[in-house]
């Protein structure tokens, strides 16, 4: 499978709280994967899909396979409550279309891919079923081998970590982070990352932490497509180093999960923070905002209210997401 390859440049350390503008890096080619909770999984395997020449692998924590909601919110709602109307070979016929049409990246850059599955058996907000939905959808593209799941854990509909967060059972509409003793943000990327990353131990330098220009990807009107004007980058200390490789991970959060809903706490609290120093994988974390009756909850785009074109390669989500990783050395 062909992936992007890599340019080298060196973005200076900027003081912590100012807003940066995003600079390219030593990005190692064939390294860039994403992953997202609930919305933001579902745009994560969006995301994987439609641009598969260049994302390697992804990571789904309470997410719906591509494509379920065909466009529409009723549809949409339907895929998160009552999985069994969800036909996953139409689904896949849908992908097949799309990849036909050049609209999405062809499929078979998916095989070799890694894609790792997370559902608790208590999410009452998005049924259990589609964790294994997910699972079916990917087998059609690439080997069961390269599928991990973890679906037998009592967690409501959350993020789950190992030290922060609700009780694991029961629903923490705080900031849908739940501590279930699984460290789900590490498991996830190692799996990504082929089981070799070192634990994630390291203590994270707050300094590493920087607010970047998100309007410039929106053409300065960010709003007009409910995505917030700054997003987060974390850059791990060891890739400041201009000669060093380092990896590209992008993290999608939630609905009511955005800086305008929570700050930073679902940024600094998931577990992402804390592998990404230990392994110098370079984190983005886009940032969406509420939009009266189009998007109320600050959801990442999976039904289509920002354009038809919303799972495809030229959805304006997508596509920006995709420029912003261009910009730091895809």
């Amino acid at each position: 499978m062909l992936k992007s390859a890599m340019i080298v440049v060196f973005l200076a350390q900027v003081s912590l709280g100012q807003i940066i503008n995003l600079q390219p890096y030593a990005i190692e080619p064939g390294s860039l994967t994403v992953s997202g909770i609930s919305a933001g999984a579902a745009m994560a395997t969006q995301f994987h899909v439609a641009f598969s020449a260049d994302v390697n692998g992804v990571g789904i924590f309470a997410g719906i396979p591509y494509g379920c909601a065909k466009g529409s919110l009723a549809v949409a709602l339907n895929c998160m409550s009552s999985p069994f109307l969800t036909s996953v070979p139409t689904l896949i016929d849908r992908t097949d279309g799309f990849a036909q049409d050049g609209t999405i990246d062809p499929t078979s850059n998916m095989s070799g891919d890694r894609v790792y599955v997370f559902h608790g058996t208590r999410d009452s907000t998005v049924s259990n079923r589609n964790g294994e939905q997910v699972v079916e959808y990917y087998q059609n593209y690439l080997s069961t081998s390269d599928i991990a799941t973890e679906f037998t854990i009592a967690a409501e509909h959350c993020q789950p970590t190992d030290n922060f967060g609700g009780e694991c059972n029961r629903q923490n509409t705080d900031n849908y982070i739940n501590d279930c003793d699984y460290r789900g943000a590490f498991l996830a990327l190692n799996h990504l990352y082929g089981g070799s990353l070192l634990p994630d131990t390291t203590a994270v330098p707050e300094s590493n932490l920087f607010q970047f220009d998100q309007a410039e990807f929106f053409g300065g009107r960010p709003d007009s497509y409910s995505m917030d004007s700054v997003g987060y980058i974390y850059i791990p200390t060891e890739c400041k180093d201009p000669t060093r490789y380092c990896k590209l991970h992008v993290v999608l959060h939630g609905c009511l999960q955005s800086s305008q809903e929570i700050g930073d706490v679902f940024v600094k609290n998931a577990g992402y923070l804390e592998v990404a120093e230990s392994n110098a994988i370079i984190l983005l974390f886009p940032q969406v905002v509420r939009t009266p009756v189009s998007n109320p909850n600050a959801c990442f785009d999976w039904w289509g209210y920002a354009g038809n074109d919303y799972d495809l390669k030229t959805g304006v989500q997508m596509d920006a997401i995709y420029q912003m990783c261009k910009r730091l050395g895809l």
